[in-house]
């Protein structure tokens, strides 16, 4: 792989995140530079340097079953575009949830977006609890015995320029007991409402959407 010709493209509004610590992570093995994608303004100018680049790694958080909107905004301009000659794509989703399959729409949709746009689609990597690393290194996942080592072994099918499998992030994470289950969805419940707290809002004030409007 032509080390200089990667972009690392990095989904989530955050610069210091889970998303970006991931492709940090890539960086330090194959090079190239991180760049974040832009949460106004054209998409324009982003769309010249994925069709230059070789391979493209795009990594980004899980909202609501996929990729922020801004992503996919992206994908679809990038798609009225044109204009790739093969590169290689793979993607990486990660979410707060344990579960593989509540994040892997996302991966689904960059297969989508290769397989029609002559791009190589060569997997991806979906990170459950990728949300409660806040940006740490992955050595402080719940799973870390088994995903770092899947997660570099997905890094070096990336220096490879190979396709990664889905097995390798699917062994590598087995659904919780139905007690962890439960003490998870308290913890996460407990994070997400001390944020709300944190920016000035109420969490037991009444969803603004379906509040009845007087």
């Amino acid at each position: 792989m032509n080390k200089s010709n990667i972009m690392l493209l990095c989904a989530s509004p955050r610069s210091k995140g889970t998303s970006a610590m991931l492709l940090e992570r890539i960086r330090v093995v194959t090079g190239g530079e991180i760049v974040f994608l832009p949460q106004k303004g054209s998409l324009d100018k982003l769309i010249p340097a994925m069709q230059q680049a070789s391979t493209i790694v795009i990594s980004g958080p899980c909202y609501i079953n996929t990729y922020p909107a801004r992503l996919v905004e992206l994908l679809e301009t990038a798609s009225s575009a044109g204009g790739f000659t093969g590169q290689k794509l793979y993607g990486i989703i990660n979410g707060g949830m344990p579960y593989v399959h509540t994040h892997r729409h996302g991966i689904t949709l960059l297969q989508l977006f290769a397989e029609r746009n002559n791009i190589a689609w060569q997997g991806g990597f979906v990170l459950g609890v990728g949300a409660m690393l806040d940006g740490n290194p992955l050595e402080k996942h719940m799973d870390r015995k088994t995903i770092v080592p899947a997660f570099d072994m997905f890094i070096q099918h990336i220096a490879e320029g190979s396709p990664s499998p889905d097995s390798l992030y699917e062994q590598a994470q087995k659904p919780p007991s139905k007690i962890m289950t439960y003490v998870f969805s308290k913890l996460l419940t407990f994070l997400v409402v001390k944020r709300i707290k944190k920016h000035g809002h109420d969490p037991d004030a009444p969803n603004w959407y379906i509040r009845e409007q007087k």
